[in-house]
């Protein structure tokens, strides 16, 4: 099994320039093969296995930062391009531009030339970073690899990649600590013990302060497009950035905490296969801003690991399963397809319900059905 311990990092001035050598050398890179692959494959219509060995000559500050990191990507463009063919889901690799690509480089532990220290990390070509190591991993863990990325809010991290063997032993489910979950727009989730998590929806508290800072941007010399940008309207662009990097960490440490609670909690936890998508984009709904404030997606995906680390299991009921409409005596009540009824009497046995609260229900008994059925 694979787990990633993230730090923080402080490198130096002369560390950061190297860093961003090297982020603009894989971008350089990825775009320089990209569109060689598109050229041989139009002229050809074969696939080209290049390197980026083969433009060290043409290029050759290429040859002043980590060749791992070019080589990865190299591997990370081969699969994205092989999956292009092979996944029709998939899209095909487009080209990473200097102010939207993420700033991002991955290199390989050799005999030791990645490693983690009490105050520090060893990186190769930079050497030792100062970090604040807020966990440690067990000795018996394999270090594999190390991603250091640079936040759009000034901020530099590594991801450590760790292999162990650690086979967890699954966990007899007990019915009584099996959850259902039905997503709620305005509060992340309904369960189906009633109960909401009431998502405190971070992103609109901050959008005062942030249409704020945003105005105050537009403003500098420098807003307008292919303009030159003052030092001003950097450091103010800075700010607006600190902004949105606030809201998705204080979304994430609630998301990490609650999905920790259930995980502690539940042995089986039960969610509906939905499309946020197709939620945040519907004409009419005006979800959109909702959606994305919730972070259910990110929700489900620390549930997924949580679970699993503890032998536990996370089962997705199919998204075309009618959990809204079915009551408990069975009846497939067709008035639940309006959305604007929040509150559903059944014709059949008379009982008055919550739509959300009898989903979670539902999804509940739907996901210990499969369970047992498996």
């Amino acid at each position: 099994m694979n787990k990633a311990y993230k730090y923080r990092i402080y490198p130096t001035e002369e560390q950061k320039v190297l860093f961003a050598k090297t982020f603009g050398c894989c971008r350089k890179v990825w775009n320089l093969m990209l569109d060689d692959k598109i050229a041989y494959y139009r002229s050809e219509k074969k696939m080209l296995h290049n390197t980026p060995a083969q433009y060290k000559k043409d290029y050759p500050y290429l040859r002043e930062v980590d060749s791992l990191a070019l080589a990865n990507v190299q591997l990370q463009l081969q699969a994205a391009y092989k999956n292009f063919f092979s996944d029709k889901k998939s899209g095909f690799p487009k080209r990473k531009k200097k102010h939207k690509s993420k700033d991002s480089y991955t290199t390989n532990n050799q005999n030791g030339t990645v490693a983690v220290f009490d105050r520090a990390v060893k990186i190769p070509k930079a050497g030792y970073v100062k970090a604040v190591i807020h966990r440690a991993a067990p000795s018996s863990w394999k270090l594999k690899s190390a991603t250091i990325s640079h936040t759009k809010d000034g901020k530099y991290y590594i991801s450590v990649l760790y292999e162990y063997d650690a086979p967890v032993r699954p966990v007899e489910v007990d019915k009584d600590k099996v959850l259902g979950l039905d997503y709620k727009s305005d509060g992340l989730y309904v369960d189906s013990n009633g109960v909401c998590a009431d998502m405190p929806h971070f992103y609109r508290k901050a959008q005062k302060q942030l249409a704020k800072a945003q105005r105050i941007l537009s403003r500098r010399k420098g807003s307008k497009k292919n303009s030159h940008k003052s030092n001003n309207w950097i450091k103010q662009h800075l700010k607006v950035n600190k902004i949105y990097a606030h809201v998705a960490n204080q979304r994430r440490d609630f998301l990490q905490k609650l999905s920790a609670e259930i995980a502690n909690q539940y042995d089986l936890v039960s969610v509906e296969d939905i499309s946020l998508k197709v939620i945040s984009s519907k004409k009419g709904l005006g979800l959109g801003k909702a959606t994305a404030d919730n972070g259910y997606a990110d929700f489900v995906n620390m549930l997924t690991y949580k679970l699993r680390d503890r032998g536990k299991w996370l089962i997705k009921v199919d998204r075309f399963y009618p959990s809204s409409q079915l009551c408990r005596c069975g009846y497939k009540n067709p008035v639940t397809k309006d959305l604007s009824i929040r509150t559903v009497t059944c014709p059949v046995c008379g009982r008055t319900y919550d739509r959300d609260v009898n989903a979670a229900i539902n999804i509940k008994n739907e996901g210990y059905r499969i369970y047992r059925s498996a």
